[in-house]
């Protein structure tokens, strides 16, 4: 990240941070109606809900959006309520405040007409199966199809209404332009398909014009906004709040141009239309959404009947992958759910705004941006808005667990204030008492330290009563200061002579291994290295090699122990063909997430290879196979320079085995195994992809990044950053199957069976590769290894050390 824009995220973060609503000592504040609450107290996680902070903010501080309000609720009581950046970009910059009124486009459908229309149908005085002629003349007149449209067919968008209609810059009135959406060709029939149009919401907004004597802007002034208290909340803002406004020209921020519609048809109706118009605040809008929340009650007046609430909020269209309610989007090509669970709800709009709601976990999220104001628009905010509803969804301690959706995570009881002791602390425990009098070779890299930070070698080059001979050097050498090739040396800071375990340059039957020569005076080999808990991580290898040359040369070996990474409960992930054993990346039989310690593998190998190494183990205290290395009390060390954090850790399994394709994986960003790309990656494209197939514990975000180094270097590249949600309930290697399944459809060209073919020595065989290739089903593909896991949990269960 540049320094220019870390700059403006910090003043971005420091403004939003200013903003937030604090509770008082006398009780909690009050905003919107709504109180604010302790997020932990409501049994959110506060550093999840702040994710969909960070989203926004980085979407502000790339200009994606010029400014933002963010406000996310829960069981009653505000969480989250923040502003970002601009009100208006030109001529000179206006900030954004948690005050300022929006024009919110299409959620004009669903806060002003779809409430409007069910408060009329609750009175009777409209029906959802009468046709629209019956309340409109020039319906009645146009004959043909347009007899047969019903009011549901409006709410649902099934009228076979094109999108809109072009008003050539005329002012016309409702009167006029009804004629001609009338006069209008079908594309399809009514009741036909889904068909999103603007038409259909003019249309209604129009009978509830001709059946109440009132404007639209009038009834839901009356019947909604005064009874809720939402005094910012209407059509035509008025001068005082035409000031607040955000911007949403392309052009200047005028003080003619504030207040004014953005949308082209509610702008030739004179700012009125039942597709677009209205203007509101967050704070207004939040009154509205807990009404929802509540059956149609909010504050002690009720807005709606509560079987009208849930009527409008249930699937009332037939369509396949379009399911709507009355106005409401529950699960459309348009949603933008992220996360969230099915039963939610909610609704976009063209400037930049959106709402979704939901019943099962009395949770909603507004956010309001001004997109359209940026100049020239740069990219959708769909991604936004999928990424802010799934932090919010992820955030939620007791969701409920579905696809796509977060677990219930673990009682904290279960592993509250565990200190985990590694094997190397044992042994600093006992003084070393079991090397004493022994000559010493180490084979470790800058992952064997104790919690104080003390290196192996500095520990043991200190005691006196054992020789330390000799260390090795495994990739990135013995304090991971090497991300190369390198051959042997001395270490600057004990003198002792370092023989290379990754010297490219030597013979392959030579490579990783010691020789006989290295071994020479050494009676003991101690090796502490951290593992991250994958089949093709190299380390795992460098151990089975230096048990293989212990057992020829007669030597002991003592592998002190370190937790896995991701735990050891779960296994996933293709098993390695027989065939492909033996290499530095797929050295035995397993899935791709082994779910063992290095220990336990150790174990494994010399029984299951017939290696029959002196072998013991140092295991470590306090472990068990339910924590994950951020629950362990360790610190954390990043494994190798691209593994720097536990995310990236669980990602790794699933996005690692794409890195032989022409693919960047992040290497040479700041979020290795987090974003994937290439330049020829339309990543709004693929995240739509990847978004529609709801993949447990994760989404994703459209990005653009440049690498700084491995594939693609220096060239910016399209493609998306995976947000992980949930740890526990991602499966990595379902998600790398996933990846390329998606990348295999958008891009043939790009990815044949040949360059298909180059995953085969990281996902361990030649035929999935192929059968992504020829565009099996990836459900299809995944239930090809259970069976092999199920094997694998069996034969490793003599040598597991934990419970």
């Amino acid at each position: 990240m540049n320094l220019s824009r870390r700059r403006l995220l910090l003043s971005v973060g420091t403004a939003a941070l200013a903003s937030a609503v604090p509770a008082t000592a006398s009780g909690p504040a009050r905003v919107s109606g709504l109180p604010t609450g302790d997020p932990r107290r409501l049994g959110l996680l506060p550093e999840r809900l702040m994710v969909a902070d960070t989203l926004v903010a980085e979407y502000v501080a790339r200009g994606d959006v010029p400014g933002a309000v963010l406000l996310a609720a829960h069981r009653g009581s505000i969480v989250l309520r923040k502003a970002y950046g601009f009100a208006g970009l030109r001529p000179q910059t206006r900030p954004i405040n948690l005050n300022t009124i929006f024009d919110l486009a299409s959620l004009t459908k669903v806060f002003a007409t779809a409430t409007s229309a069910l408060k009329l149908l609750e009175d009777g005085k409209i029906d959802l199966e009468t046709p629209v002629a019956h309340y409109l003349p020039a319906f009645a007149s146009a004959g043909g199809d347009k007899a047969l449209i019903t009011i549901r067919h409006l709410f649902t968008h099934a009228a076979g209404f094109p999108a809109g209609i072009a008003t050539g810059g005329r002012t016309l009135s409702l009167a006029q332009l009804l004629p001609e959406i009338a006069a209008r060709r079908q594309i399809g029939p009514p009741g036909g398909q889904f068909l999103y149009s603007d038409l259909s919401f003019i249309t209604l907004g129009a009978v509830i014009e001709a059946v109440s004597g009132q404007s639209l802007r009038d009834f839901a002034r009356v019947n909604i906004y005064t009874p809720l208290g939402m005094t910012d909340t209407g059509f035509l803002p008025d001068a005082e709040r035409s000031v607040r406004c955000a911007a949403t020209t392309a052009g200047d921020d005028t003080l003619e141009a504030r207040g004014k519609v953005h949308d082209p048809t509610a702008r030739a109706l004179g700012g009125i239309a039942g597709s677009a118009g209205l203007f509101s605040t967050a704070d207004d809008l939040a009154r509205f959404c807990q009404m929802m929340l509540n059956g149609g009650e909010y504050g002690g007046v009720r807005i709606l009947k509560p079987e009208t609430v849930t009527l409008a909020t249930t699937g009332q269209s037939p369509y396949i992958g379009n399911v709507r309610g009355l106005g409401w989007d529950i699960d459309s090509s348009y949603s933008i759910r992220g996360a969230m669970p099915l039963g939610s709800f909610g609704h976009t709009g063209f400037t930049g705004t959106s709402v979704w709601i939901d019943p099962i976990t009395q949770t909603f999220v507004l956010l309001l941006t001004n997109a359209v104001h940026a100049k020239p628009p740069t990219r959708s905010t769909n991604p936004l808005r999928r990424g802010v509803n799934s932090a919010v969804a992820a955030s939620i301690r007791d969701f409920p667990v579905g696809p796509g959706q977060i677990p219930a995570v673990a009682p904290v009881s279960l592993d509250d204030h565990v200190s985990v002791q590694t094997g190397l602390e044992v042994l600093v425990s006992e003084n070393f008492r079991r090397l004493e009098g022994k000559r010493v070779g180490v084979i470790c890299n800058h992952t064997a330290v104790d919690r104080q930070g003390n290196h192996l070698v500095d520990l043991l080059f200190a005691n006196k009563k054992l020789n330390l001979v000799a260390l090795f050097g495994p990739e990135h050498s013995i304090r991971g200061d090497v991300d190369r090739s390198v051959g042997g040396t001395t270490d600057g800071k004990t003198g002792v002579p370092i023989f290379s375990l990754y010297d490219l340059n030597v013979p392959k039957e030579q490579r990783y291994r010691p020789t006989p020569e290295m071994l020479k005076g050494i009676d003991t080999l101690v090796l502490d290295l951290q593992d991250v808990g994958v089949r093709y991580y190299t380390y795992l290898a460098t151990m089975a090699y230096c048990m293989e040359a212990a057992q020829k040369a007669g030597i002991k070996l003592i592998v002190l122990d370190r937790p896995n990474p991701l735990g050891g409960l779960v296994a996933e992930g293709p098993l390695l063909n027989p065939a492909l054993e033996g290499g530095f990346t797929h050295y035995h039989t397993m899935p791709i997430s082994h779910g063992c310690t290095l220990g336990e593998l150790a174990r494994l190998f010399n029984t299951e290879r017939k290696i029959g190494a002196d072998l013991e183990v140092v295991a470590m205290p306090n472990w068990n196979r339910r924590l994950w290395y951020d629950e362990t009390g360790l610190t954390w060390v990043n494994p190798s320079p691209n593994i720097r954090n536990i995310r990236e850790a669980a990602l790794y399994p699933g996005v690692g085995f794409l890195e032989n394709l022409p693919l960047s994986v992040g290497r040479g960003t700041d979020m290795p195994f987090e974003i994937i790309g290439a330049p020829w990656i339309d990543g709004v494209a693929l995240e739509a992809n990847l978004s529609a197939r709801r993949l447990p514990g994760v989404s994703f975000s459209a990005v653009r990044f440049t690498p700084t180094s491995s594939k693609h270097k220096d060239m910016v590249c399209g493609g998306v950053q995976i947000n992980l949600w949930d740890r526990r309930l991602c499966r990595p290697s379902e998600l790398g199957i996933h990846l390329g399944d998606a990348l295999a459809r958008l891009y043939p060209t790009q990815l044949t069976a040949e360059v298909l073919g180059g995953m085969q020595n990281w996902i361990g065989n030649r035929t999935i590769p192929a059968a992504i290739s020829l565009g099996t089903a990836p459900a299809d593909i995944i239930r090809s290894w259970e069976p092999d896991v199920e094997t694998w949990m069996k034969r490793r269960q003599p040598f597991l050390l934990y419970t």
